[in-house]
C-alpha cells in the first residue's frame, strides 16, 4: 500500500470517528442527565419523576423539599433546609446554575418561574446582636412566597419575609428588600418598582411633569 492510500485511509476513519463522536456526543449529555436526575430524586422524597437536572445538585441539611411536575434544574444549584425549613417547588419551574435556596421557615415558589443563574433566596440571617459573633448566634427567619410566572434575574438576592406578586419580573443583581406586586417590574439595591408590564415608555412619561419628560 502505497503513501497515499495510506494517508487517505487514515483520514477517511478519522472523518468516521469525528461523525461518531458528534452522534454520539447528546446521547452521552441525555446519559449524564439522567444519573444527575436519579441522584437527586435518591436525595428527595417528595418529586415528580419529570423532574430535569441538568448537573450536580447539592442537597443540606433536612431535605424537606418539594417539586411539581416538570421541573428543571441547572448544575451546581444548592438547596438547602434546616431547622423548620421547606423548599415547595410549583410546576414547570426553571431554576438555572448556580441558584441558592436555603429556608428555615418556608421557601414557596408557584409555577413557570424562572430563576436566573447565581441567585440566592434565602428566608434566614444570622442574628446581629452586639457581644456575640453574629455566626454564633441563631438565625432569625421568616417565610418568602414567590408567585406563579415569575422572572428573577441572574444574580438576585431575595431576603427574608418577602413576596413577589405574580408575573413580577426581578431585574439582575437586584436585592429585593420588600414585596413586590403581580405583574411589576423592579430592579436595583435595593430593588425599587419600575412599572407595570405592559406598560409602554409614552404612557409612562404622560404621569412626568414635563422638565422630567
Amino acid at each position: 500500500m502505497d503513501a497515499f492510500m495510506k494517508t487517505s485511509l487514515i483520514r477517511v476513519s478519522l472523518i468516521l470517528l469525528q461523525g461518531m463522536f458528534r452522534a454520539l456526543l447528546p446521547m452521552s449529555r441525555i446519559v449524564r442527565r439522567l444519573i444527575y436526575t436519579a441522584r437527586f430524586m435518591s436525595q428527595i422524597k417528595n418529586i415528580d419523576a419529570s423532574t430535569q437536572c441538568d448537573g450536580p445538585i447539592r442537597v443540606i441539611g433536612t431535605a424537606r423539599i418539594t417539586l411539581g411536575k416538570e421541573c428543571r434544574l441547572g448544575r451546581e444549584c444548592e438547596l438547602t433546609t434546616e431547622e423548620d425549613g421547606k423548599i415547595i417547588l410549583g410546576d414547570k419551574i426553571r431554576i438555572n446554575r448556580g441558584v441558592t435556596l436555603t429556608s428555615y421557615a418556608q421557601i414557596r415558589i408557584g409555577a413557570f418561574t424562572i430563576i436566573g443563574e447565581f441567585a440566592s433566596i434565602r428566608d434566614a440571617n444570622h442574628g446581629m446582636e452586639t457581644g456575640t459573633p453574629m455566626r454564633l448566634q441563631p438565625h432569625t427567619s421568616a417565610p418568602i412566597r414567590i408567585g406563579n410566572d415569575v422572572w428573577i434575574g441572574r444574580g438576585s438576592c431575595i431576603l427574608p419575609g418577602i413576596t413577589i406578586g405574580d408575573g413580577a419580573v426581578i431585574g439582575a443583581n437586584s436585592v429585593v428588600t420588600r414585596d413586590i406586586p403581580p405583574y411589576a417590574i423592579a430592579a436595583g439595591a435595593p430593588a425599587r418598582f419600575l412599572r407595570q408590564r405592559g406598560e409602554t415608555m409614552e404612557e409612562l412619561e404622560k404621569d412626568l411633569p414635563p422638565a422630567a419628560r
